[in-house]
């Protein structure tokens, strides 16, 4: 999946001898919708191989540098905390933002993991909820919501208008969104007749170019009372909007069953305040979104074991 100029998307590479694990971390990303490419090594020395590129990692196109590195700590061959001594002390390796992804739970063991440079330190299973603390710690990489590439067309950053008349929901949501890292620009509306004038590309931006349709919607439904209720009217009853991705917030269990809709994509509930976990979990159920980690783009790299 390319990204905007600037940006490239985040690899991530797992060190983890437990196939188990392996595959239920791959689940975990698969079924949040990280699009973000996963490999995997299976011990200490093999990732020790493949950041130097040596034995069957010598070819740079089987072994592209990783942005970001899931380390188990109990591995055969060299264990995590010896590959993590090793890469510290390689300052070309040493950037690279290692995170502990463990069964243990000793205290020596987390101590010694940020004595040698992790950023973070998660224990098994992994969880959505539990890479987004480490993702938190990486300053050197951001969420994007993306919107895939069709035939001929390039990945870009999705589109997001959030309609709601109350300022401090848009104030949180803001807030919400920006600490969690989520880089793409959200364009804020306080009536129904500002939202259609999106969705229907009449809205005009001030240096007279028509703002583009939006890629999903967050949606209050008590929109000034009754417009958000007519503004999902009318995207069911849009053929070019039927497959909009909306999130509604709040509502009772009563509001959420009246409300109209006829869409092909059902719009999915979630709670005020905004919570990024939540918002992630809502973007997961529409195919045509994608949430991926991308950090910032740099020049062809060298061997990647270089000191």
């Amino acid at each position: 999946m390319s990204a905007p100029p600037g940006t490239k998307p985040v690899l991530i590479l797992m060190a983890d001898d437990d196939p188990e694990d392996c595959l239920l971390t791959k689940k975990t990303l698969q079924k949040a919708r990280l699009g973000n490419e996963l490999r995997f090594v299976q011990d200490g020395q093999e990732l020790l191989d493949y950041l130097g590129r040596s034995g069957k990692f010598a070819d740079p196109a089987s072994s592209p540098r990783p942005d970001l590195i899931l380390l188990d700590l109990n591995m055969p061959n060299m264990a995590g905390l010896d590959s993590l001594w090793e890469i510290n002390l390689k300052p070309a390796l040493r950037k690279i933002p290692i995170v502990i992804l463990t069964a243990s739970e000793a205290s020596l063991d987390i101590s010694d993991s940020y004595n040698l440079g992790a950023y973070a330190y998660l224990v098994k299973p992994v969880t959505l909820a539990k890479l987004h603390e480490a993702v938190l710690r990486l300053k050197s990489c951001s969420y994007e919501l993306a919107v895939p590439a069709g035939p001929g067309d390039a990945v870009r950053p999705a589109v997001i208008v959030m309609a709601d008349d109350d300022p401090e929901h848009c104030l949180q949501a803001t807030k919400t969104l920006q600490a969690a890292g989520l880089g793409n620009a959200l364009t804020y509306v306080t009536n129904g007749a500002a939202l259609l004038n999106h969705l229907h590309g009449r809205h005009i931006h001030g240096d007279g170019t028509p703002a583009p349709r939006p890629d999903l919607v967050i949606l209050d439904p008590g929109l000034q009372q009754t417009e958000g209720r007519h503004a999902l009217a009318e995207i069911a009853d849009t053929p070019a909007l039927r497959d909009l991705p909306v999130i509604l917030l709040g509502g009772s269990k009563g509001d959420r069953a009246d409300l109209p809709w006829g869409g092909t994509a059902d719009p999915v509930f979630i709670d005020q305040p905004l919570d990024f976990i939540a918002f992630a979990g809502a973007v997961a159920a529409f195919p045509s979104l994608a949430l991926r980690l991308v950090t910032k783009a740099e020049g062809p790299a060298g061997t990647a074991g270089a000191a």
